[in-house]
């Protein structure tokens, strides 16, 4: 099964989004690996950035970061960028993604042991309408972290909008207004909610 990754990294001193060396090698990695991957930067803190991309199997994925040929790929950032994290979710394709949209959120929610993961499916499963109205029109997309330990739920949405403005907006709006949507709250023990623009736009 496809899967998207999702990595954040952090721009070392001196470098920034905009960099042309930078993007010429995220774009030469891009190339080599084959992951149609797009790069966004973090509007809440401009000294993070995102690749976003799809690779035909977790498996795949691994197997590269477990390679000889991945220092060599990668190397040509090393002095631009340093590794914060990464996680995968199964999605099928690029296409899939609010790419169109002018802001990009990337949310991670953390569920809660103990059943709070089917309860969690259920609220979005009854309220995705609402996020997908007030996102148009842009795409939806939400799924589960695929690469965490068995037992371990961590919930991964995306959406687009054509500001951070225009998604607090709704976030506070559909919490007062819809009491039993608010109550997903509930059911995870933390969230992190960043917004991203594409460095290529």
């Amino acid at each position: 099964m496809p899967v998207l990754e999702v990595c954040q990294l952090r721009l070392k001193d001196n470098i920034s989004a905009t960099d042309e060396v930078l993007l010429k090698n995220l774009s030469a990695v891009r190339s080599i690996i084959k992951t149609n991957s797009q790069f966004y930067h973090c509007l809440e803190d401009p000294t993070r950035i995102y690749i976003l991309g799809i690779w035909p199997t977790l498996e795949a994925h691994q197997a590269f970061l477990a390679s000889a040929e991945k220092e060599d790929i990668l190397g040509i950032q090393d002095d631009q960028l340093e590794f914060q994290w990464m996680i995968h979710m199964g999605l099928d394709s690029m296409a899939s993604l609010p790419l169109d949209a002018p802001v990009m959120a990337i949310a991670r929610l953390f569920i809660k042991d103990g059943g709070h993961a089917d309860a969690y499916a259920r609220l979005v499963a009854n309220h995705r309408s609402l996020i997908v109205d007030a996102t148009k029109p842009y795409k939806v997309v939400d799924g589960w972290r695929c690469d965490l330990e068995p037992g371990k739920h961590e919930a991964l949405m995306f959406t687009g909008w054509e500001s951070v403005e225009a998604h607090k907006a709704f976030t506070a709006k559909a919490r007062e207004e819809n009491e039993e949507y608010a109550t997903v709250r509930d059911h995870y023990e933390g969230m992190e909610v960043r917004h991203a623009r594409n460095m290529e736009r």
